[in-house]
């Protein structure tokens, strides 16, 4: 049944792909793709023999976010298996992040989960080994490396219930990609019910939590910098609101509170988690009445009450001077991006309901009194509240940080699996 399924996958997939290209040419993030043609020939395991590199460490990862989160794992890897790291990605924003990282040999853009295209870049590619990240779960990927007899690590796997009521309806083929699997190390604990309800051994399954927490840094790089712009800005003496990764919404939420939190001597500053949508932005800033500027201005105006952050890499240094923090991507329906990066800081983490893809991180910090839940009805007032009283926002930092130091120790916990593994087969 699993092989049946897996054909009706690869049946499906023209028509599938022709909808998604459809979809994209039509939203307005279409702008995103400028190198289409460059692009393809990845997409479709085009490269000639010997254009890849052979014999790697193939580690898969979606984005931006997981390439930054397996940058200590990468250098563990090397020195274990003394191999070089191929590493691909599902999106153009995570390749450009990979390419920085000198520990990859190479980088290039996972081809589409068709089986002719995954076929082609294992025999290409003959990877020793495939370590795919996070959520990413591409059955033909999957099946190309087991078929080749190319053993299969999930590292820090997750899974959400909506995605484990859809996997269900294809148990078989879920079951059948997942029962050779050499190392499953899981995320948490919910993680790892899921897997076991698919039909994954739970004898393969381990709980190590999240190998991003291991790269929270509590020294950013920019810090300095800064604190240069928020001197140019008059704010050394504000309290000061930093709300990142926000969409649509939760801008909307915040420019409807500016006027309130400005009456209170408040500044904001919100990095929004898709910077194409800066000419939007700017747009919707004009309607309103407060002065505004965007981080890659030359000049501020001297009464400037809220700052875009229109470049990236910067958002951990400005969670460092912030007086409080916000998490976007909670408020509108998204799981929530990154909890502890402000909380290793020592700052009060305020987020919304949806944290379906933090819920560790979320049930920790409200559970420590170092995060607050906030809706769209009392964002505006629980940012006075807590404004209003710096003892209280101090001993709530305090337990906030105490609470993502706890969540360090992943990579360790993973690397023993392999190491484990490896010692087995030898």
């Amino acid at each position: 049944m699993g092989k049946f399924l897996l054909l009706l996958t690869n049946l499906a997939f023209p028509f599938a792909a022709l909808g998604v290209v459809l979809g994209f040419f039509f939203s307005p993030r279409r702008k995103v793709l400028k190198t289409l043609k460059e692009e393809l020939k990845e997409r479709f395991a085009g490269e000639k023999p010997g254009a890849v590199k052979q014999g790697a460490l193939w580690v898969h990862c979606a984005s931006v976010g997981e390439v930054k989160s397996v940058a200590g794992l990468l250098k563990e890897l090397k020195k274990f298996y003394k191999k070089e790291i191929l590493l691909t990605t599902s999106t153009a924003a995570g390749k450009a992040e990979a390419q920085k990282n000198p520990d990859i040999a190479q980088v290039l853009l996972a081809p589409l989960d068709f089986y002719p295209f995954s076929r082609r870049f294992v025999r290409l590619a003959k990877p020793y080994r495939l370590l795919v990240v996070e959520r990413e779960i591409w059955p033909n990927m999957l099946a190309a490396c087991e078929n080749a007899n190319i053993p299969v690590f999930r590292i820090t796997a997750r899974i959400s219930e909506k995605s484990t009521r859809s996997y269900r309806l294809v148990r078989p083929l879920f079951a059948r990609l997942f029962e050779r699997v050499a190392v499953a190390a899981m995320q948490d604990e919910s993680a790892k019910e899921r897997y076991i309800s698919l039909g994954v051994p739970a004898e393969k399954i381990s709980v190590c939590g999240n190998i991003k927490y291991d790269t929270l840094n509590d020294t950013p790089a920019h810090v300095e910098e800064v604190q240069q712009l928020i001197k140019k800005l008059g704010w050394e003496t504000s309290p000061i609101l930093v709300c990142g990764s926000t969409h649509p919404l939760e801008e909307e939420l915040i420019l409807k509170a500016l006027p309130v939190w400005a009456a209170q001597g408040i500044k904001v500053i919100f990095a929004p988690r898709h910077l194409e949508r800066k000419d939007e932005i700017r747009a919707t800033l004009c309607k309103q009445p407060l002065a505004y500027a965007f981080l890659s201005d030359k000049t501020f105006p001297t009464n400037c009450t809220v700052l875009c952050v229109d470049t990236m890499g910067m958002l951990q240094s400005l969670y460092a001077v912030a007086t409080l923090t916000f998490v976007g991507g909670s408020i509108a329906p998204r799981g929530a991006h990154n909890l502890l990066e402000p909380a290793i800081l020592n700052k009060v983490v305020l987020f919304g309901k949806s944290f379906y893809n933090t819920p560790d991180t979320a049930h920790a910090l409200l559970a420590c009194g170092g995060g607050v839940l906030v809706d769209e009805n009392d964002l505006q007032d629980t940012v006075c509240r807590l404004m209003k009283d710096p003892a209280t926002l101090e001993n709530m930092a305090a337990k906030a940080r105490q609470a993502a130091l706890g969540f360090k120790g992943a990579t360790n916990k993973i690397m023993e699996l392999i190491e484990n593994y490896e010692r087995k087969t030898t």
